[in-house]
């Protein structure tokens, strides 16, 4: 048994990912809109946790950056629990461990951090004084795969929400983790080159990403305000 995965986005028909850039709804409603509806899907897929990328998370909520410079390495690196408080857990993946929280909540949802194991001994110690969990994805941290593994095995996480940015998303789409793909489709356009996508895999000249998955769709509804909803499952070629 595993964690299911459903990677859950909203983007522009061009699939960008930056909504503050869209052109303005052909209905005249703020863009907010699109978000709400977002967010109320989220909630309805009954998820274990959620799981964002650093970035989304500095630039959003603590833009504080913690530094292992000259401090002792980790003692252990095995999983901390911190006590539960929520029903559901927000799921950073900081490999780096460069986040400085300055509470243990994202949302009122309980934080659970993925880290590497070359962090600081004193981050985890500053982890654990703010009763915040966390689990380790191998030496670097992107170890995906050992990291969700443990989310099932010690955090019960049947279902986790996979809410990107794109290079995290292009991280689980390599490691072949994905299982669903739930798309929000905003009603306009970005248009410009090198804004963010749904998966954004940084590898090599040649790489592809996503060889040996195909995508079935298995759901299509037009939602208010010219939002399309669309649902795939994702099969993996033994």
């Amino acid at each position: 048994m595993k964690s299911k995965i459903t990677c859950h986005m909203i983007s522009s028909v061009d699939g960008r990912l930056q909504h503050e850039r869209y052109s303005d709804m052909f209905s005249g409603k703020s863009r907010d809109v699109v978000v709400d509806a977002y967010m109320q899907q989220s909630s309805a897929f009954n998820g274990n946790g959620w799981m964002v990328g650093r970035k989304s998370v500095q630039e959003l909520l603590f833009p504080g950056t913690f530094s292992h410079e000259n401090l002792s390495p980790a003692k252990s690196t095995t999983t901390h629990i911190a006590p539960k408080s929520s029903p559901r857990a927000a799921i950073v993946v900081d490999p780096k461990g460069r986040i400085e929280y300055s509470e243990n909540k994202i949302m009122g949802e309980d934080i659970i951090t993925i880290l590497g194991k070359d962090v600081s001994e004193q981050y985890l110690e500053t982890l654990r004084a703010k009763e915040i969990s966390y689990v380790f994805g191998g030496s670097d941290g992107y170890n995906l795969k050992e990291a969700v593994d443990t989310l099932y095995n010690e955090f019960g996480m049947e279902h986790i929400l996979l809410e990107g940015g794109g290079s995290l998303n292009g991280s689980f789409l390599k490691a072949g983790l994905i299982d669903e793909l739930s798309v929000m489709i905003y009603p306009g356009i970005d248009g410009l080159s090198g804004i963010s996508s749904i998966f954004e895999y940084f590898g090599e000249q040649g790489e592809l990403p996503a060889e040996g998955q195909t995508l079935e769709l298995i759901s299509v509804k037009e939602l208010n305000d010219g939002i399309v909803w669309l649902q795939y499952k994702f099969h993996k070629k033994a």
